[in-house]
């Protein structure tokens, strides 16, 4: 009942760390960054220093599978995100943001510049619907359905009037048959 518990405030960015028990087992969360504990127990125990170099281990490991920094290439004009140029698995990519555009073989990754990187960031985005320029056009798309959508809501609400009253009207019957059956009831029924 005292989890999830809160360990203390993060010196650097002056948010909380916590501490809780969830579905993949214990872990210590700091601003949206989970770190797993290796023992339950551990988690009435785990003070801010343990819980903040377990959080940095589990950044240094995010930082390595994404690919070590070969090149800090500038600031995106219009986001402000940094691209960079980065080492892969499968060979030196771009990365700006949640974009990822490989280089082309033939390019040299020492001598990428900057208004080439941007071009091949464009062009993934673009293949991707990441860009803003395909954003406009599935407004018009958006725009153009919906008066056929409209079209077909009054169809569907007439049948769902249909129903709702059959169902109201289920109601009173089963009330007219649940009545006494003694001569009184019968002869109100025929007066009428």
């Amino acid at each position: 009942l005292t989890l999830p518990r809160e360990v203390g405030i993060h010196p650097e960015t002056g948010k909380k760390i916590t501490a809780g028990l969830g579905r993949f087992g214990p872990f210590v969360l700091h601003d949206g960054t989970y770190a797993n504990l290796k023992d339950p127990e551990e988690l009435f125990d785990i003070g801010l220093n343990r819980a903040i170099s377990v959080l940095a281990e589990k950044v240094a490991r995010a930082e390595e599978r994404a690919g070590k920094i070969l090149k800090e290439l500038g600031e995106h004009p219009d986001s402000g995100k940094p691209v960079q140029l980065r080492e892969g698995k499968y060979g030196p990519y771009i990365k700006h943001g949640s974009t990822n555009a490989t280089l082309p073989k033939s390019a040299k990754p020492e001598d990428v510049t900057f208004e080439e990187a941007l071009a091949l960031v464009a062009e993934k985005e673009a293949k991707s619907g990441k860009g803003k320029k395909k954003a406009p056009a599935k407004k018009k798309e958006a725009a153009e359905k919906k008066p056929a959508a409209k079209k077909k809501a009054p169809a569907k609400k007439k049948p769902a009037a249909k129903k709702a009253t059959a169902k109201k009207a289920a109601p009173k019957k089963a009330a007219a048959k649940k009545t006494p059956a003694g001569k009184a009831g019968k002869a109100t029924e025929m007066a009428d």
